[in-house]
């Protein structure tokens, strides 16, 4: 099995590339959607994105410098689509958000659900509530569990700054449970 590293040399050096990067895709696809989807919560807007993100990918992996870990260049792709997803629907989104709160409330209200799936439901009321960069952050951080200095590159701050955003994220959100 190759490593990204090769799939990469082989897509970039190649005349074949098709087979090289239906192989990327189908080692990054679906982690990289679960994080899309996070964000944007709508399955089609996060299919939709992530098609873009791949085009882009498609498009720009004959520059890629390998100067990081192509996963690391992904996310930071997919972060940079999400973002400029959310800024275009940034109308909508208050109204969904809103939507989403009386989901929430009609779903708590109801005793017949599991206990967990209430807390998951606040859990990610909570996270919806955060800025967009450090929903993006907590996302990497708690979901994926992947280390400051990874969070950095993608996100593309420091350590320091990654590590601000997550644990003001943790703040903001302990106290909006704190009100629920």
């Amino acid at each position: 099995m190759q490593n990204d590293q090769n799939l990469i040399i082989q897509i970039q050096h190649s005349n074949n590339k098709d087979a090289a990067f239906t192989e990327l895709v189908k080692r990054h696809q679906q982690k990289m959607y679960y994080q899309i989807k996070r964000m944007v919560n709508e399955h089609a807007d996060a299919d939709d994105i992530s098609q873009q993100v791949w085009i882009k990918v498609w498009n720009k992996l004959d520059g890629f410098k390998m100067e990081s870990e192509f996963s690391t260049w992904l996310f930071r792709v997919a972060y940079n689509e999400t973002i400029n997803f959310l800024k275009k629907q940034k109308r909508d989104l208050n109204h969904n958000q809103s939507e989403a709160f009386l989901d929430y409330e009609n779903a708590s209200s109801s005793s017949n659900g599991p206990k967990s799936t209430q807390i998951q439901i606040a859990l990610e009321q909570a996270i919806k509530q955060l800025p967009e960069k450090q929903q993006f952050v907590f996302m990497l951080r708690y979901y994926e569990e992947l280390n400051y200095e990874k969070i950095a590159k993608i996100t593309g701050t420091t350590i320091g700054g990654a590590k601000a955003n997550f644990h003001q994220a943790l703040k903001k959100m302990e106290e909006i449970l704190k009100n629920t």
